[in-house]
C-alpha cells in the first residue's frame, strides 16, 4: 500500500470508532457517558488485533485487545450477537468499565468475523457494597458485579435471563439498561459503516488486509522512533501510599532497557498485592506501556496494536501490577495506572534527559455518591477531577487538566445541579500547588459541593501523602487534600474511604499540583 492508501485507511477506520462513540454519547442517559464522555471505541480484525481507535481514554484502549481476545476465545459470536464483559482478570480494567463486543461477518453463514467492534463505557454503578462501585473494598466481590465474557444479545435481541440478572445487581437499572442499549446501538452503527466502506471496494476481506497493513505501518513508525533514541538501561522505584497485605512498604520497580528498535519494560521486583483497591489488572499495566510508547512516537503515528511489536513487556504474576482474583482493583485502573506512567516518565527522564516532563498530579481524584436510604432518592454519581500537569522542557505544566490515562470532560454545573440534590459552591484553580522549577508544574483544582440531601460518598484518591515529584532539580507539586465542612468546621478526610454526608455538609476536594522541571531560578 502507498502512503495515500495508508492515510485513507487510517482515516476511514478511525472514523468508525469516532462515530460509534458519538452515537453512544448521544443515546446514553447517564452524564458519566453523555456529558463526561467516559467511554472508548475501537476496531479490531477477526483475530482480535486492534487496527484503529479514536482519541478516547488511554487506560481503556490499551486494555481492550485483551477483552476482545477473551470474547473470541470463550464464545462463538454469530451475526448480530453482542457480548459483554467487565472481568478485570480477563482484559477488563475495573468493574464499572463494561465492554460490549460485536463481530462483523462477510455473510450470514460465516463462522468467523472479518472485524470485531468494541465499545467500553464506565457505568456510574455496577452494584457492590457502596453506591458508585468505586469506594475501597476488601475484595473484588464487594466492588460490584463481575461479568465474564457472555452473550448478552442474540441477533440483536437481549437474552431475557441475562438482562434480568444484570439489572437485578445494579442500583439504577433503568439508566444502566439505557446505557447498555446505547453501546449496542453504537456497535450496530459501526457495522453499517464498515459494510458501506467494504461495498466501495472488494469487500470486507480487502478492508481487513488494509487494516493489517496499517498495523504493520504503525509498527514501523514505532521502530523508527525507538531507533532514533539513545540506547541505555535505567531502573526506578516509585513508592505507593499503601503497604502490601503483608505490611511491607509497597513500590513499583521498573527496569527500562532500550536497544536499537527494541524496548524492554520489566517490572520485576514490584511488590505483591496491596489493600484499598489499588491493585492493577495486567491489562491496565499494558495500557500504561501502550500509552508511553505512543508518546515516544511522532504525532502522525497511527494508534493500534502495531505500537507494541517492538516492546518486550514483563509483569510479575500476582504482583500489584498483575492482580489476581479476589484482590480488589477499582483503584488500580484509575490510580495505580497513573503511578505506572510516573515510573515510565521518571525512567525516560533519566534515560533521555531534557525530553520528558515531570510527573503530573498522578491521581484521577475519584469520588462517587448515592442515596443513603433514609433521604431523597437519586441516581448514583461518579466523577474524576483534573490536577496539575508536570512542567517540562517545552514549558510549564497546564493547570487543572485531565492527563495521561484519563481523558474525560466535566459534568456541566447546570446538569449536575438539576439531576442531583447538590449545589456547586466553588470550582477554581488551586493557586500555588504547582511545583517550583525552571518550568513550574501546573496548579491543581479546588472543588466544593454542598449536599442538599443525605448522601453516601466514596473517595478513591492518591498523592495525598507522597507528592508528585519534580525532575531535573524541579520541586514536587502539592499533595491533594479532601475535607468535610460542617457548621463552618473543616475536617480532613482519608483519601480512600466512604463517608456519610448530611444535608448542608460541603465536600471540598483539592487535587494535587504537577511537579516542576529544572532548578528554580534564584531571585
Amino acid at each position: 500500500m502507498d502512503a495515500v492508501d495508508l492515510a485513507l485507511t487510517r482515516d476511514l477506520l478511525e472514523s468508525v470508532a469516532d462515530e460509534m462513540a458519538a452515537v453512544c454519547v448521544r443515546t446514553a442517559v447517564s452524564p458519566n457517558i453523555k456529558e463526561r464522555r467516559d467511554l472508548s471505541a475501537a476496531v479490531f480484525d477477526g483475530a482480535g488485533v486492534m487496527v484503529a481507535h479514536a482519541a478516547h481514554i488511554p487506560v481503556h484502549l490499551g486494555a481492550m485487545p485483551l477483552s476482545v481476545r477473551a470474547v473470541l476465545n470463550d464464545l462463538t459470536l454469530r451475526p448480530g450477537d453482542v457480548a459483554l464483559l467487565n472481568d478485570p482478570f480477563r482484559g477488563g480494567t475495573h468493574l464499572p468499565d463494561v465492554t460490549a463486543v460485536r463481530g462483523v461477518f462477510a455473510s450470514p453463514r460465516a463462522r468467523t468475523p472479518r472485524f470485531v467492534l468494541a465499545v467500553r463505557a464506565h457505568h456510574a454503578d455496577i452494584g457492590g457494597a457502596e453506591p458508585g462501585s468505586m469506594a475501597p473494598q476488601g475484595d473484588v466481590f464487594a466492588e460490584g458485579l463481575r461479568i465474564p465474557p457472555l452473550i448478552w444479545q442474540r441477533g440483536g435481541t437481549p437474552e431475557p435471563g441475562v438482562q434480568r440478572l444484570l439489572m437485578a445487581n445494579m442500583r439504577d437499572p433503568a439508566d444502566r439498561a439505557a446505557d447498555l442499549a446505547a453501546q449496542a446501538g453504537a456497535l450496530a452503527l459501526g457495522e453499517q459503516r464498515l459494510r458501506a466502506m467494504a461495498g466501495q471496494g472488494q469487500g470486507l476481506a480487502k478492508l481487513a488486509r488494509r487494516g493489517g497493513a496499517l498495523v504493520s505501518y504503525a509498527a514501523r513508525m514505532a521502530s523508527r522512533a525507538l531507533t532514533d533514541l539513545p540506547d541505555g538501561r535505567v531502573q526506578v522505584r516509585v513508592p505507593l501510599e499503601v503497604p502490601t497485605l503483608a505490611g511491607a512498604p509497597a513500590a513499583i520497580r521498573l527496569s527500562l532497557t532500550k536497544l536499537g528498535a527494541c524496548l524492554r519494560v520489566d517490572f520485576a521486583g514490584t511488590s505483591g498485592p496491596v489493600g484499598e483497591s489499588l491493585n492493577a489488572p495486567e491489562a491496565v499495566t499494558r495500557s500504561a506501556v501502550y500509552y508511553f510508547v505512543r508518546c515516544l512516537c511522532p504525532a502522525d503515528t497511527p494508534t493500534n496494536d502495531g505500537l507494541l511489536h517492538g516492546v518486550d513487556l514483563s509483569i510479575p504474576p500476582g504482583s500489584l501490577l498483575a492482580a489476581e482474583a479476589p484482590h480488589p482493583v477499582a483503584g488500580g485502573n484509575v490510580e495505580t495506572s497513573q503511578r505506572v506512567v510516573d515510573a515510565l516518565w521518571l525512567a525516560a527522564a533519566k534515560l533521555w534527559p531534557r525530553t520528558m516532563p515531570a510527573p503530573g498530579a498522578g491521581s484521577m481524584s475519584n469520588w462517587t455518591f448515592g442515596p443513603t436510604g433514609d433521604g431523597e432518592s437519586f441516581p448514583t454519581y461518579y466523577e474524576t477531577l483534573p490536577g496539575g500537569a508536570g512542567g517540562g522542557p517545552a514549558g510549564p505544566g497546564h493547570d487543572a487538566i485531565q492527563q495521561h490515562m484519563t481523558n474525560t470532560s466535566s459534568t456541566p454545573v447546570e446538569v449536575f445541579e438539576s439531576r442531583w440534590p447538590v449545589r456547586v459552591e466553588l470550582m477554581a484553580r488551586r493557586r500555588g500547588s504547582g511545583g517550583a522549577g525552571k518550568q513550574r508544574g501546573g496548579a491543581g483544582l479546588t472543588r466544593a459541593v454542598r449536599f442538599l440531601s443525605p448522601a453516601r460518598v466514596g473517595l478513591l484518591m492518591t498523592r495525598h501523602t507522597l507528592p508528585p515529584p519534580g525532575v531535573a532539580g524541579g520541586k514536587p507539586g502539592a499533595v491533594g487534600r479532601v475535607f468535610r465542612v460542617r457548621g463552618g468546621r473543616r475536617t480532613r478526610l482519608a483519601p480512600r474511604s466512604s463517608q456519610r454526608f448530611e444535608a448542608g455538609d460541603v465536600l471540598r476536594i483539592e487535587t494535587p499540583g504537577g511537579g516542576g522541571w529544572g532548578r528554580p531560578a534564584r531571585r
